[in-house]
């Protein structure tokens, strides 16, 4: 049967360049270097028979060394410095280089592009010789990344979005051969994918999978919904079996579902050939899968010599000229786009991180997720399973180039199980939509997805033009036609055109508010690179500060005019707020010192803004009050009659405020939002949501002084790694929403991974022992062996 191996673990990684291998050879497994065993390590840096030492000495008067060197160039004197340190993967190297005031780099993030290295080494027993394959696999690497093994160049991924693997089993060494030595080199200067930080390095898992000599192609192995009927649902089955071995081989494949088992003819699989089973089968009264009772069914694949099992849902998805369906019903889709970086590790995410962003999102009412604008990683994709949300999985580029149309169909067919793909999306944005040219490569990629994916629906997402002017001809190769910020001004009533001329045409919203604010934000300041969370008056079109009406103002659009779109227009199915989290790069709507986006309904770390409650109200049942602003004279915009904006986003049908216990009055929530103008006095201000007179909820912010002490507080318990945050606190234990102060951190029982402060314009070293409070917060991660023992203390 097939196992795994992990290889995250210890690696030696140098930044900087230490000259390439050569990755053409002379002579076989000869390269030598980095790339083979070197002093101090179990094996020859080349392995050579009988003969070939005996010509080696011939050619170099006896010195075997120097003929390697004279006829296979070999190199022979690598040697690991002080300069190659230790790390663990994921790993993104340029989360921890210094910010570069550079215009070239602002949009990535205003870090360098560079060159590093990672190795490697690994045994592997005899006993696999002849009995298993050898099977390496990189699950992401950013972003050009060359791998060689064993003196031999294995070959060159170009994406960073792509996973990619090789088979070893033959140029592997077992046993008393010596140790395997794996080298990658990877390259970040051969041009960007896309204009946000994408990181750097080998930011995924990194594995060995030893197969039986005949097993099933685990990633070819499919079942799907064809037919959702009261009492069953027809589902479809395929898979293939191959044959590495020498010998003629009968299979005859089982699936169990529960306690159902699907049997598949037997078939007859020559030596090195491959066979594909196809089968239909019934699941009686089938539990569906959805956001909302996410329930998966496991599939255990057997045959004689292998077994695999894979996880999916029964379901349907649908879209109209009304909007989406899921299972037959209509189907409101509430989501998110988000690129996959994350606050003080990068792009360097694991399963754990993955979750917290999912279930951040999740508690706001989500129920659907677009990976923008690449390829959804193996985490995203489990978690949405997992947690109930459904995905759009998205492709680079509007390109049919051999490696770019390789890259799409692996990855679809590797994503194609997972319940929660309802959406594959061709594209973003593409300057080439529209054209000629665009339907003729639209169109095949739309046919690599079909071919592969019989479930998901394909979208592209399109610019829009105020004219709302489409090419028909283009359009009609996809499910669904994708608009981005239809609600939003600069693009007119492009949308509604489009709408009105093409009646017959379903449409969607892909991409929608993009609003400015800074947590815990309530004054705009153009030096720090801060957005009032009650409106800002920046632009993403025009300089400096605006006035009201101009356009940009605040973003694209403010979320009530998105949901009031939504609410008017609701054939567009749903919406995709940009973005779920701030990221690094992208940073408008200012340039340096800002390192980051601020369109995030959550920060950097995941704290929440606010308008992440206005969402929250307006997508979940369960009683939401949220009060704005903080209660501290310092930060707030008090206007020359000395009064403060106030307002309390809720989901219940009155809220009255208090200052101080005078009462404000109460005021009707109109659709989800009420606003004060009041008196500021220091002190406590309170709001209490009604629901038919009723109290069902309260909120209050109470005016602190200085910090006295830091709380830590666990918001996250992950397998691997925990999540806290700092909480700053005065001396009456009152949050104080404005401290800036540097906090040492340590840990026992556990190592820091990440110490973030969600600031977007943070140019603090990289540090894993100290971090400033931004707005009186800031996030650790930890690795924890056990429950980690936090200590956080102010410095002087």
């Amino acid at each position: 049967m097939r196992t795994t191996k992990s290889l995250n673990q210890e690696w030696k990684f140098h930044y900087g360049e230490i000259g390439s291998p050569n990755k053409i050879a002379k002579k076989a497994h000869a390269l030598g270097g980095l790339t083979a065993p070197i002093t101090g390590e179990a094996g020859e840096p080349v392995n050579y028979g009988a003969g070939g030492e005996h010509f080696l000495k011939l050619i170099a008067q006896g010195n075997l060394q120097q003929g390697l060197k004279n006829l296979a160039g070999t190199v022979l004197n690598a040697a690991l410095d002080q300069s190659w340190q230790t790390v663990n993967l994921p790993h993104d190297w340029k989360i921890s280089q210094p910010y570069v005031q550079d215009p070239a780099l602002l949009m990535s993030g205003s870090k360098a592009e560079g060159i590093g290295y990672y190795r490697k080494t690994f045994d592997l027993a005899e006993e696999l010789i002849g009995q298993q394959r050898v099977i390496l696999h990189f699950e992401g690497v950013m972003r050009s990344a060359d791998v060689w093994l064993n003196g031999a160049y294995l070959g060159n991924n170009n994406s960073g979005y792509t996973s990619f693997s090789f088979d070893i089993t033959e140029m592997a060494r077992y046993g008393d051969e010596g140790i395997n030595a794996l080298l990658v080199r990877v390259d970040t200067t051969t041009g960007a994918e896309g204009w946000w930080y994408e990181g750097a390095g080998i930011y995924k898992n990194v594995w060995l999978e030893l197969v039986p000599l005949t097993a099933f192609d685990r990633e070819g192995a499919y079942i799907y919904t064809k037919e959702l009927r009261p009492e069953y649902a027809l589902m479809g089955a395929e898979l293939s079996v191959e044959n590495r071995s020498q010998d003629l081989v009968e299979a005859a494949p089982t699936i169990t579902i529960n306690d159902q088992v699907i049997q598949f003819d037997q078939q007859a699989i020559p030596p090195y050939e491959k066979r594909i089973f196809k089968q239909e089968f019934r699941i009686s009264a089938p539990i569906l899968w959805s956001p909302e009772k996410p329930h998966l069914y496991e599939a255990i694949f057997r045959i004689s010599t292998d077994e695999c099992r894979k996880k999916f849902g029964v379901r349907t998805f649908a879209y109209d000229t009304n909007g989406f369906y899921l299972n037959g019903a209509s189907y409101e889709l509430r989501g998110v786009c988000e690129h996959q970086d994350f606050a003080g590790v990068g792009v360097a995410l694991n399963q754990d991180l993955v979750d917290y962003k999912v279930k951040m999102m999740k508690a706001m009412g989500v129920n659907a997720w677009r990976s923008a604008h690449h390829f959804a990683s193996e985490e995203l994709l489990e978690a949405c399973d997992r947690l109930g949300i459904i995905l759009m999985n998205e492709n680079r580029l509007l390109e049919s180039t051999p490696w770019r149309i390789a890259d799409l169909e692996k990855m679809v067919i590797k994503s194609r199980m997972h319940a929660s793909v309802g959406f594959w999306s061709v594209a973003n944005e593409e300057i080439i939509g529209n054209t000629a040219l665009g339907s003729r490569i639209a169109e095949r990629l739309v046919q690599t997805i079909k071919h592969n994916n019989y479930e998901s629906l394909v979208v592209s997402a399109e610019l829009l033009n105020p004219e709302g002017k489409v090419e028909k001809s283009y359009l009609t190769n996809y499910d669904v036609l994708g608009v981005n910020y239809p609600e939003a001004d600069a693009m007119g009533p492009g949308a509604i055109k489009i709408k009105e001329n093409h009646p017959e045409l379903p449409i969607m919203s892909t991409e929608s508010a993009s609003y400015f604010s800074t947590r815990g934000i309530y004054r705009d300041n153009e030096e720090n690179c801060q957005c009032s969370n009650l409106g800002s008056m920046f632009s993403m079109i025009l300089p400096g500060k605006r006035q009201p009406g101009d356009p940009g103002v605040g973003g694209t659009a403010r979320p009530e005019k998105v949901m009031a779109y939504l609410n008017k227009h609701s054939y567009m199915g749903g919406v995709f707020l940009w973005t779920a989290f701030d990221y690094y790069g992208e940073p408008s709507p200012f340039g340096w010192p800002a390192i980051s986006s601020q369109f995030g309904i959550a920060d950097l770390c995941g704290f929440p803004k606010d308008y992440y409650y206005y969402y929250q109200a307006t997508w979940c049942e369960e009683p939401v009050i949220h009060l704005m602003p903080h209660w501290n004279e310092e930060g707030l915009d008090i206007d020359a009659d000395g009064r403060v904006s106030v307002r309390v986003f809720s989901n219940a049908s009155e809220v009255e405020l208090f200052v101080n216990e005078k009462s404000y009055g109460k005021k009707t929530v109109e659709a989800h939002i009420a606003n004060w103008e009041v008196p500021y006095q220091a002190g406590k201000l309170k709001a209490v949501a009604y629901k038919n007179t009723r109290i069902v909820a309260e909120a209050s912010h109470e005016t602190s002084s200085v910090i006295q002490t830091v709380k830590s507080e666990r918001i996250f318990a992950g397998r691997e790694y925990d999540l806290y945050k700092l909480v700053a606190l005065d001396k009456q234990q009152r949050f104080v929403p404005t401290a800036c102060e540097q906090v040492a951190v340590s840990v026992e029982n556990g190592e820091i991974v990440g110490l973030a402060n969600g600031d977007p314009a943070n140019h603090d070293a990289y540090s894993l022992t100290n971090v400033r409070l931004f707005q009186g917060q800031a996030l650790v991660i930890v690795r924890a062996e056990k429950e980690a023992g936090l200590k956080a203390m102010i410095q002087a």
